[in-house]
């Protein structure tokens, strides 16, 4: 496993890795995206962050009919079969402990080196993911302001709950923006 020091790399080598990594977990994903610095096209970013959505399929292990069925994650598998061919490394937290959960995995990179965060949300709330994955920080205090003026609750692995306390999904960026009330923003401009 591997801490990662302040380093930062150039956003063409960032962008590399976002690439090949999204063309390796592809297979395994009904969608995937890259998000933070490099999405914002920051000239050096600090690590390489994807937002994805894990195609799954039944697990018919443990199964009985008064339980839900248990689901397959594709992507995990796929994770971990990089993780033995080197391709990625587990990558320790702040704290120094591995972060490899269902929505939060800390990765690195092993040929460059570069520090990936794999986050995984739903379709239903995709966009809200993106808008948080995306940032920048700055950016996503705003949102989470805003959301709290209009009485209303963010949750930054997907959804919104209106002061009303109906759970709403955010299935596009545009329906984020449309709940603000702001005008769209390119992610260049998120700052």
């Amino acid at each position: 496993m591997t801490s990662m020091k302040s380093r930062t790399w150039p956003l063409a080598e960032a962008t590399e890795v976002a690439e090949e990594l999204i063309t390796l977990l592809r297979p395994n994903c009904e969608r995937i995206e890259v998000a933070g610095s490099v999405r914002r096209q920051k000239a050096r970013v600090g690590d390489v962050e994807l937002l994805a959505v894990s195609k799954t399929s039944p697990s018919y292990l443990n199964v009985r009919p008064d339980r839900p069925r248990l689901e397959y994650v594709h992507l995990d598998a796929r994770v971990l079969e990089l993780i033995t061919k080197d391709i990625l490394r587990y990558r320790l937290n702040k704290k120094g402990s591995r972060t490899y959960g269902r929505l939060n995995k800390l990765l690195v990179h092993v040929p460059s080196g570069i520090g990936v965060d794999l986050f995984s949300t739903t379709t239903e709330n995709w966009g809200m993911s993106l808008v948080v994955r995306t940032g920048s920080a700055s950016f996503c205090i705003q949102v989470m302001s805003r959301l709290k003026a209009l009485g209303h609750s963010g949750h930054a692995y997907g959804g919104i709950t209106l002061k009303s306390g109906e759970e709403i999904d955010c299935p596009t960026e545009e329906e984020v923006f449309r709940i603000l009330g702001w005008a769209w923003m390119d992610p260049q401009q998120r700052e």
